[in-house]
């Protein structure tokens, strides 16, 4: 690659950053059993390497088309959600990508819409509208676009299962939007730019552990669908009697969802319990895949469960306790 396309790609990269990678919930990184190639598969450009067990991502390659930040199943790999669920409201619930004619909002790719992006709008507006350009010669995401937005449709009904979402080709007509609301998102719009122009200041660094802790906000937004919707699918793990209590499922869960504490029973002697956050359980099976006595196994939860506190999977002492 010569100069020129060096120089063409950097100045791409202004406007196409590539997603932003946290490494403590990636599956790789947490040593998961058969670990995880998803995004690599699904990346139209080959733009990601994990030869060194970790994600990294070529900068020039990656066209930002979104298509990893889906498949992520312990969502280690994300774009910024807020200005796509703003797009979607200014559209209600119409959107378009940036290679398909018609008027109304657009985003760079419809790859870049998650099933938690999906379901919440959903929730919100109704059926919606989403229109892609000629996807079989696009260089952004390419013809897969179609497929993939499909199983992130069909992914997004398990949080909010009233989801319904029209894919077309033609033309997007556009909601109907007020002077203020134009001048408003005109405004908003040129605000953001400019903050994403100007590079980020250096932060100290972060105790690792500490960065799966907060719930990623993709997860926020399946939380949402789910407490309006009457009935949801969303997956969760249950733990079957033999047990050993040991902490590999705690240490391969890239979202802290599931957690094992010390419970002293008053009298007796102490116990260990596995407690699960429903809400913030991906489904991605780093548990299933790595339990020593393969005793956990995905269901389904209840919207009770995914709303309430967190659920009590197994109580009991560890065979290895009096060791």
């Amino acid at each position: 690659m010569g100069l020129f396309d060096n120089l063409v790609g950097a100045f791409l990269k202004l406007t196409d950053p590539t997603p932003e990678y946290t490494g403590p919930r990636c599956l790789l990184e947490r040593n998961s059993v058969g670990g995880c190639d998803k995004c690599q598969q699904v990346c139209p450009h080959q733009a990601i390497n994990l030869q060194s067990f970790t994600v990294e991502i070529d900068e020039v390659k990656c066209t930002s088309c979104g298509l990893c930040t889906a498949v992520c199943p312990g969502l280690a790999l994300e774009f910024p959600l807020g200005p796509i669920q703003e797009k979607l409201h200014r559209g209600r619930g119409q959107l378009r990508c940036s290679k398909a004619p018609g008027a109304g909002d657009e985003i760079h790719c419809l790859g870049q819409l998650t099933p938690g992006v999906l379901a919440e709008a959903g929730s919100r507006y109704g059926p919606l509208t989403l229109a892609h350009g000629d996807c079989a010669s696009c260089r952004i995401g390419g013809p897969a676009i179609p497929e993939r937005l499909g199983w992130a449709v069909e992914e997004g009904k398990k949080y909010f299962p009233g989801l319904e979402v029209l894919i077309q080709q033609d033309a997007l007509r556009g909601a109907e939007v007020g002077r203020r609301e134009f001048f408003g998102a005109m405004f908003g719009g040129a605000r953001r730019s400019a903050a994403e122009l100007v590079p980020n200041l250096p932060l100290p660094e972060e105790p690792y552990e500490d960065k799966r802790a907060e719930l990623p906000p993709e997860l926020r937004l399946r939380k949402v669908a789910a407490y309006r919707a009457q009935e949801v699918r969303w997956p969760r793990i249950a733990v079957a009697e033999g047990c050993t209590l040991c902490p590999v499922c705690t240490n391969v869960c890239p979202t802290k969802a599931v957690e094992r504490e010390r419970d002293t029973v008053e009298g007796l002697s102490e116990e260990y319990v596995l407690k699960l956050n429903v809400s913030a359980c991906t489904g991605c099976g780093a548990c299933v895949e790595s339990c020593p006595p393969q005793v956990i196994s995905l269901v389904e939860a209840t919207r009770e469960e995914v709303l309430g506190e967190p659920l009590e999977l197994y109580r009991g002492m560890p065979p290895w306790y009096d060791l």
